[in-house]
């Protein structure tokens, strides 16, 4: 195992100290070290985003050998964040999908909730967390039942 001396909260998304005070991880620093030694321009990405991330993010969820991918069946757009992933998500769900119900998590994140409400869907829960067994799988399946 490994043991650090260093605490923090990581349960957010958005890292911070045990001072509350944001946290930058060091592979982060480094990647963004990377990104400045290239001398990019700031020109805008195109409307869904950067061609050659949303090929490799095609070819990460589906598989290289994907006849989805070869076949180029699958639509993909880049957001900016995950929150702004999240509601194109809810948006695209309510206008392609019949049912306007989403089941999220309990325990989930604090932003889903009004950002799938937001997208015009109705939100329905399930467990899947009991805290004295970590998972609980039954209470998961029952709404799908």
């Amino acid at each position: 195992a490994v043991v650090s001396t260093q605490s923090g909260h990581y349960g957010r998304g958005a890292y911070r100290d045990d001072s509350g005070k944001p946290f930058v991880l060091p592979s982060v620093r480094a990647a963004e070290e990377k990104l400045l030694s290239q001398n990019l321009n700031h020109e805008y990405l195109p409307t869904h985003g950067c061609p050659h991330f949303r090929q490799a993010a095609k070819i990460l969820a589906f598989g290289e050998d994907s006849v989805a991918v070869k076949e180029n069946l699958v639509a993909s757009a880049q957001s900016i964040s995950g929150t702004g992933g999240l509601r194109i998500g809810g948006m695209f769900l309510n206008k392609f999908h019949s049912s306007k119900q989403l089941y999220l998590p309990s325990p989930s994140w604090g932003n889903h909730t009004p950002i799938f409400k937001e997208s015009g869907l109705e939100i329905k829960s399930y467990s899947y967390y009991k805290k004295e067994k970590s998972s609980d799988c039954d209470s998961a399946l029952i709404p799908l039942l």
